[in-house]
């Protein structure tokens, strides 16, 4: 704001004059400011679009790679003996299988002690199977809570423990791996006192005797729990060995757990159905979000109300229809499914007027007609969600590239609308800046020239004054 006028010797509110003045220069600005914000809300209702097709586009993906139509599902008809688990590459199919035997792990267990305490100092060789041997020196006074503790402390293949019976004291190991190659071998390969071949000090751990047992030593280890393989039949075929209880190669990519024998039974590998059905109950969730967002965002709210956020849009507009064209649309080259609506998912349309969403267009997907689809035509189905032929494209495919053109984030109607719209907004900044100015220098020279008034007025005032004493100084004048 400008030097106040004040209007003293004219007695007129010029300030008041300047301010009003000025006010209806600046006029424009308040439309300006509005149709500004007006833009604001349509670049925050295209990013909320995006963002639903984004969900959509996400959905679709999901659909579009065949990876998606080979998940298998698998049951086991007795969990508590076996589960069993397939994937993608796994046969369909009736499978017949027999648990013989489970695997197990070789336990050793070294004892009785009546104390905690080893009979004696020197080293141990442990080995698995046909692993590397780990040796383990223990000292003169370890207890055998000590040579466990330093046998686990190798981290190799077995596991050492001390049971206390409540009488005596008992030292365990225990291989990690089943299967029956995995045994324990112990020597001892130095005792402190010289002998490694008696049953006295540390090497009556090993005092195993002869092949008959004779001369074995009473503290010596010996077998609690044998190394067993895996024993099952599968289809008929007999003795089939491995050395886990999780099996994976002996069915193309079945996994089969064993927890306890079993006798003969079956196992079904299947299409897993609900994994497809998941996929589109959600790809049919985001459809119906978009339709829900067009729906209220193009509402129009009667004569005099406001209006959805892009009614009359014609951004909006177009995508809309962009997908319900692809959405009614053929897939050609498929001898089952042509349409959407085949394999179980239709348009309908709000038709309770009580509703406040009478009108609104959604999506519906079928269970009994989908899961028909997938068990009498699953590579139909499959095809008519992915890639057909070259040149083709299906369902899926077509919706995913529809909605990346409208997203692509540099030449995507979207983002081309937002864009134009952020221009708009630049220029009408620049509109308001100049108004402001233009005000501002309006503003000034109307202030200076109401003072320049009152300055004149204030000279002509003190000569009127002068001239009116002068007047009644005269002779003959009165002086009332």
């Amino acid at each position: 704001m400008g030097v106040s006028v004040g209007g003293i010797v004219s007695g007129i509110d010029l300030d008041g004059i300047v301010e009003q003045i000025t006010e209806v220069e600046k006029r424009p600005v308040k439309a300006l400011e509005a149709k500004k914000e007006d833009f604001k809300v349509l670049i925050s209702a295209y990013a909320n679009l995006s963002k639903e097709l984004s969900g959509l586009s996400n959905a679709a993906r999901s659909l579009r790679y065949p990876s998606a139509y080979t998940a298998r599902t698998a049951t086991s008809p007795d969990p508590e003996s076996y589960t069993v688990s397939a994937g993608s590459f796994a046969r369909t199919g009736t499978y017949s299988l027999e648990v013989h035997q489970l695997a197990t792990s070789q336990k050793l267990a070294a004892g009785p002690f009546t104390e905690d305490a080893l009979p004696g100092g020197g080293t141990l060789s442990i080995q698995v199977g046909d692993g590397n041997p780990m040796e383990i020196t223990a000292g003169a006074n370890f207890s055998l809570h000590d040579l466990a503790n330093a046998i686990n402390a190798e981290k190799g293949a077995v596991t050492a423990g001390v049971i206390f019976d409540g009488t005596h004291h008992f030292l365990t190991l225990s291989a990690n791996d089943t299967g029956a190659a995995n045994t324990i071998s112990v020597d001892v390969i130095e005792d402190e006192d010289g002998d490694t071949g008696d049953d006295a000090g540390l090497s009556a751990l090993v005092a195993y005797g002869n092949e008959e047992g004779e001369g074995a030593g009473d503290k010596a280890f010996s077998v609690t729990q044998e190394a067993k393989d895996a024993i099952i039949s599968v289809d008929g075929v007999q003795g089939i060995h491995r050395p886990s209880n999780t099996i994976e190669d002996v069915v193309k990519d079945v996994t089969l757990t064993l927890s306890g024998t079993a006798p003969a039974t079956t196992f079904n590998v299947a299409l897993d159905q609900g994994a497809i059905s998941e996929k589109l109950e959600t790809f049919v969730e985001k459809y119906n979000n978009v339709l829900t967002f067009f729906f209220n965002s193009q509402k129009y709210n009667g004569e005099g109300e406001e209006q959805g956020t892009l009614f009359g849009d014609q951004t909006a507009n177009r995508i809309n229809g962009a997908l319900t064209r692809s959405t009614a649309g053929t897939v050609s080259g498929n001898d089952s499914f042509r349409y959407l609506s085949d394999v179980g998912v239709t348009m309908r349309r709000v038709t309770d007027k009580e509703d406040p969403e009478y009108g609104k267009p959604y999506l519906e997907l079928n269970q009994e007609t989908l899961s028909r689809a997938l068990e009498e035509h699953p590579d139909d189905l499959k095809r008519f969600f992915t890639s057909i032929d070259e040149g083709e494209e299906g369902f899926a495919v077509r919706m995913c590239t529809l909605i990346e053109g409208f997203n692509d984030p540099t030449g995507g109607i979207l983002a081309s609308g937002s864009k134009g719209l952020k221009t708009k907004i630049g220029s009408i900044d620049k509109q308001i800046t100049r108004i402001g100015d233009k005000a501002e220098r309006s503003e000034e020279r109307l202030r200076n020239k109401f003072n320049s008034l009152e300055s004149l007025l204030a000279e002509y005032k003190v000569t009127s004054d002068h001239l009116a004493s002068q007047l009644k100084a005269l002779p003959g004048v009165s002086k009332e």
